[in-house]
């Protein structure tokens, strides 16, 4: 998700000691559009603020916005701009050390008429410390969690989501009314790599998920009527083989933190944390090894114990390049992020493009996107934004076309808008009211 310990010698709660000090001065202070957008976006920096290590964003059809925060509690920012503190509704016992906590929110399809959300929660033991769970947020502004989680061990069908140490995932999606889930692979840091969960296919870690919205396992899942598959019991454990986790719907990777489905194509873009070489951005499908262990960006690491993407494993899949890399001078924790294509942003890109973060550089960059929505036209990112500490951890499109990006170094979201879409309605109140709810 972050930095990890072993990349860059600071750990999580460095980061967010760092961001402790930036969290009461002025956001405005460090927002730096690039100068060709300077005319052309609005930057309200104010959208959110004040918030402790935020993580992500959604948003209801009646103008409000829920925001996770890494220590539990949520907040729900009103139409009219006040905030309001939820207490942690979700049991279990939260687990925020390294990386762990309540770490993504996506809004159900018919969030209009149902009021629902998904949340990322890390509050089980090791072996199934990841949950996904679906809350109501009533009119009243409070959170109604159902009874059972949507994805866990408890839900018989799939082991649970081991999170033992870093690389703990945390993207959700949702496409044609399925659930996608980023989970990363437990850490277990080395050079050359040497944890194989991305390609154990016995195991969620590692991979993107798709299930129903009920958390039941889709019948086209890649997996489905798969006997057995190349597995392990432990990261650095042997090859094994073993029945496969059918939740399973694209794998090899080693911390897919962000990722967007592209509502057009049903493609996967994702941002994959890299280890000491390259961050990458992929774009795909699912039923596809997008290569670690084996490869990192376009570094290729080779075998591990005699096997490799095509190599001895079942099922056997060629490693699916990168669309985009990057070494480790550039950034080193690659927040990914989504195609903004609309009118107004066609206006001030002048075509489609991908918008990307890195969220220890505190940059965003774009890149353009080919007609086939497959890749880029071309792989030299131009400049959006630089925020200075800013640590960038979500990117989200909201309902009104505008940018979001959720800031955990400065306790803030930001809401980027097209000048050409600017409204009065779109102000925030200077010094919004903040209140205290519990559920």
């Amino acid at each position: 998700m972050y930095k990890d310990a072993l990349r860059s010698g600071r750990t999580l709660g460095t980061l967010m000691l760092y961001g402790l000090c930036c969290w009461f001065a002025t956001p405005a202070t460090y927002a730096a559009l690039a100068l060709a957008f300077n005319d052309k976006v609005t930057v309200d920096s104010a959208f959110v603020t004040g918030a402790a290590a935020p993580t992500d964003i959604a948003f209801t059809a009646d103008g409000r916005a829920i925001i996770t925060q890494k220590g539990g509690e949520l907040l729900v920012r009103r139409a009219d701009g006040a905030l309001l503190t939820l207490a942690y509704p979700f049991g279990g016992s939260l687990d925020t050390s390294s990386e762990k906590g309540v770490l993504g929110v996506v809004a159900d399809p018919q969030v209009a008429t149902n009021s629902r959300f998904y949340f990322y929660v890390s509050n089980g033991p090791s072996s199934d410390k990841h949950r996904v769970y679906r809350a109501t947020l009533t009119p009243t502004n409070t959170l109604v969690v159902d009874a059972g989680p949507v994805v866990a061990a408890s839900r018989g069908v799939g082991p649970g989501l081991e999170g033992p140490a870093n690389h703990d995932g945390g993207g959700l999606s949702i496409h044609n009314n399925q659930l996608y889930i980023s989970v990363g692979d437990t850490g277990a840091n080395a050079s050359p790599p040497v944890n194989k969960y991305g390609s154990c296919l016995n195991k969620g870690n590692g991979k993107i998920l798709r299930v129903n919205l009920d958390g039941s396992v889709p019948a086209d899942n890649p997996l489905v009527g798969v006997a057995s598959v190349t597995a392990c019991d432990s990261p650095t454990g042997p090859w094994l083989t073993a029945a496969p986790d059918r939740r399973i719907f694209a794998w090899g990777f080693r911390n897919p933190w962000r990722f967007w489905v592209d509502p057009q194509t049903g493609r996967l873009w994702i941002g994959d944390v890299g280890e000491i070489t390259e961050e990458e951005v992929s774009i795909g499908g699912g039923d596809q090894h997008y290569g670690y262990p084996f490869v990192e960006g376009a570094r290729v690491w080779g075998n591990v114990e005699g096997k490799n993407c095509n190599l001895g494993m079942t099922p056997s899949r060629p490693c699916s390049a990168p669309a985009y890399s990057y070494p480790r001078f550039v950034g080193t924790t690659v927040t990914g992020g989504l195609v903004l294509d609309t009118p107004a942003w066609l206006g001030v890109f002048g075509a489609a493009h991908y918008v990307v973060g890195d969220s220890s550089a505190s940059w965003l960059r774009i890149l353009p996107v080919n007609n086939a929505r497959t890749g880029f036209s071309s792989n030299v990112p131009v400049d959006f934004a630089t925020f200075a500490g800013g640590a960038p951890v979500s990117i989200r499109q909201g309902p009104d076309d505008s940018l979001y990006v959720v800031y955990l170094g400065f306790g803030a979201v930001y809401r980027f808008t097209p000048t050409t879409a600017a409204c009065p309605s779109c102000a925030t109140p200077t010094a919004p009211a903040r209140l205290r709810l519990t559920p």
